[in-house]
């Protein structure tokens, strides 16, 4: 059985835990991919791993005047980033926006 301690005596990792695996970082919006309102990931490590499971989450996220920002969503190996507001609203500038992800 793995187990990893603090000097202090402090149990610090076990067998029971989980660790991150990050797998990229993403950057969009405006200044990144302009107009698109969507826009796709595809990565294995998804699904490399059975027992693991995949996450996506901002680390810098803006919000529009009208309280909208990116969503993020993962189905198999396919993580799909979109905005609510179609790109023929004209008025519209996306808020940029950074992301990462990965498997836990």
């Amino acid at each position: 059985m793995l187990q990893l301690w603090a000097e202090n005596g402090t149990p610090m990792l076990g067998l029971g835990d989980r660790l991150f695996k990050f797998a990229g970082v993403a950057n969009v919006g405006w200044d990144f991919t302009g107009g698109a309102q969507s826009g796709t990931i595809v990565d294995g490590r998804f699904t490399q791993y059975p027992n693991c499971v995949p996450f996506a989450f901002s680390i810098r996220n803006n919000f529009d005047n009208r309280g909208g920002g990116v969503q993020l969503n993962i189905s198999g190996n396919t993580l799909t980033w979109s905005y609510p507001y179609p790109e023929t609203d004209k008025a519209y500038k996306r808020p940029n926006t950074q992301f990462i992800y990965g498997i836990y």
